[in-house]
């Protein structure tokens, strides 16, 4: 009897010990889950801001959901937030909730290079909850690892996150929306940013090496773009793949020497937009062009972002939309400064005096000027204040004179020619025409278009038909003759009347010196008639 007294004693003590055990076990798993208390609300109330900004739709069942627009997949279809294991804490003066994506996804993601998908086993996601006091951001944050330095060993994947990173980590960091949507990314080789030297598209000079002591030769510099994808992958089975962008960078083939070349840092990811189009509002191009325009949008440029001093990654690009800029504007015409380029011009400046030379003629004559600075010779008929222009090939202008008798500035037909050259094909570049006179009254002037759009509203108005230009010469006319009647001599009386004539033309009309060497603007200053006045501007 005594011998067998022991086995229930021992079963006892089995069960106490397995009891313990499992309060053991249990009490560890407790602690292991257990989360700061003071995160729960905020935890809480970021779940009930996501899950009210990204709904899942019922019908989705897992599947992975296209957008409408842009052919993105929607995310948040597809994975969540682990709510059971967040990370709270305050960085960059935000509160933030790190969190991986629920397992039961089996999401992973990779970089494809061409048809070239890397390893998803090196790549890590996390859903970040970013509250700045005012208001939530979410987004995906996509840490895939370099190869070099993984070493095979992925645990230390784990050890970057938004908050910190290895002292080596190599690799890219993308941010995308719960929708899907590419934000942009950064690039770290052995811990540090790779900044926008490494993208350096407009870099065309040829580096040197030295061969030999007494031998330099020029490497070969060559442009190598690269085509990025975003591949995603369900329990590592391929799913689909988004395209980011394309970088390229200038590197030595290596075909100077054997061995020559050398490795460069990997460029950062593209930019989030497509090429054509960048973050940030609109650029206001000035209306000519800089050079710097050309390289506007293109690579990712991370050279003036702050490297995060508490060793955590750099925050996540602003979810701003991309913009198209509007192409530059033709800057308007300036007839001062077309001038001063005339008063320059010795071809111009000798037609000119020979026309003076000729103005005692009983005709007028002149010369059409073409698009390649060629003067052609016309002459008018005796008697007749007019020249016929009839040019081959498109005018850049034409001068000419009005002989004694005639009138001491631009006749209405002067001004008429300009639209019937136009019409008929035969101006340039109507921001550049030049229409000149020399009169027998000692009077030089010239006429420039300043604002093409409102020449042409002005001719159409006044030039269409017969009946409209007669009622525009009646004005020049009439308002001539109450100059003068109100007692201004017939060369100011004329002036006044054009400038009259012309408001609101789009049209210039500059005074020359005998020599035309000099050009002033003459615009009027209307009050009541008696008191008008001709403002003059002196353009060189």
């Amino acid at each position: 009897m005594k011998k067998n007294s022991l086995k229930p004693l021992l079963f006892k003590l089995c069960a106490v010990v397995a009891v313990l055990v499992g309060i053991l076990v249990i009490h560890s798993c407790r602690k292991e889950n257990k989360r700061d208390p003071q995160s729960a609300p905020q935890v809480a109330a970021a779940k009930a801001w996501y899950e009210n900004t990204y709904p899942v739709n019922g019908s989705a069942s897992g599947k992975l959901i296209t957008q409408g627009t842009g052919g993105n997949h929607d995310l948040s279809q597809w994975i969540k937030p682990d709510w059971q294991h967040p990370a709270t804490y305050v960085r960059i003066n935000n509160n933030v909730i790190e969190m991986p994506i629920e397992s039961s996804a089996k999401f992973g993601s990779a970089l494809q290079l061409g048809n070239n998908h890397q390893n998803p086993a090196y790549s890590r996601s996390y859903f970040l909850l970013i509250n700045d006091g005012s208001k939530y951001s979410a987004y995906v944050l996509t840490i895939i690892a370099d190869s070099g330095y993984v070493k095979n060993d992925t645990s230390k994947l784990g050890h970057n996150t938004y908050r910190q990173h290895d002292a080596d980590f190599s690799g890219k960091v993308l941010y995308f929306t719960p929708k899907g949507n590419y934000l942009g990314g950064y690039a770290y080789h052995n811990g540090q940013l790779v900044t926008g030297a490494a993208t350096d598209e407009g870099s065309n000079a040829q580096k040197v090496q030295s061969i030999s002591p007494d031998k330099l030769l020029p490497n070969n510099i060559v442009k190598q773009c690269t085509d990025w994808y975003i591949a995603y992958f369900t329990d590592g089975v391929f799913q689909y793949a988004t395209f980011l962008g394309t970088t390229c960078v200038n590197v030595d083939d290596g075909n100077t020497t054997p061995g020559g070349g050398g490795s460069a840092s990997p460029p950062p990811p593209p930019p989030p937009c497509p090429p054509g189009s960048h973050t940030g509002p609109p650029v206001v191009h000035p209306c000519t062009p800089l050079a710097v325009d050309a390289a506007n949008g293109v690579g990712l440029r991370v050279d003036n972002i702050p490297v995060p001093p508490d060793g955590g990654l750099p925050p996540p690009p602003a979810q701003t939309p991309c913009v198209v800029d509007a192409p530059a504007k033709p800057c308007p015409p300036d007839p001062c400064a077309q001038a001063k380029a005339l008063a320059l011009d010795a071809k111009f400046k000798a037609e000119m005096a020979d026309l003076k030379s000729k103005t005692a003629l009983p005709n007028e004559v002149g010369y059409m000027i073409d698009a390649s600075g060629n003067y052609a010779y016309v002459q008018g008929l005796a008697g007749q204040a007019s020249i016929a222009l009839s040019p081959a090939t498109p005018l850049s202008g034409y001068i000419h004179s009005h002989y004694t008798g005639t009138m001491p500035t631009f006749s209405g037909s002067d001004v008429k020619a300009i639209y019937q050259l136009q019409q008929a094909g035969k101006v340039a570049d109507i921001s550049k025409f030049t229409v000149g006179v020399v009169t027998a009254s000692g009077t030089t002037y010239m006429m420039k278009i300043n604002d093409p759009a409102k020449f042409a509203t002005f001719a159409a108005a006044n030039f269409t038909t017969t009946a409209q230009f007669q009622t525009f010469e009646t004005y020049y006319s009439n308002s001539e003759k109450v100059y003068e009647a109100l007692g201004r001599d017939k060369t100011t009386a004329y002036e006044l009347a054009l400038l009259s004539a012309l408001k609101n033309s789009g049209i210039t009309i500059l005074k020359g010196n005998a020599t035309f060497t000099t050009w002033s603007t003459d615009t009027i200053n209307v009050t009541n008639g008696v008191t008008d006045s001709i403002v003059v501007t002196t353009c060189n």
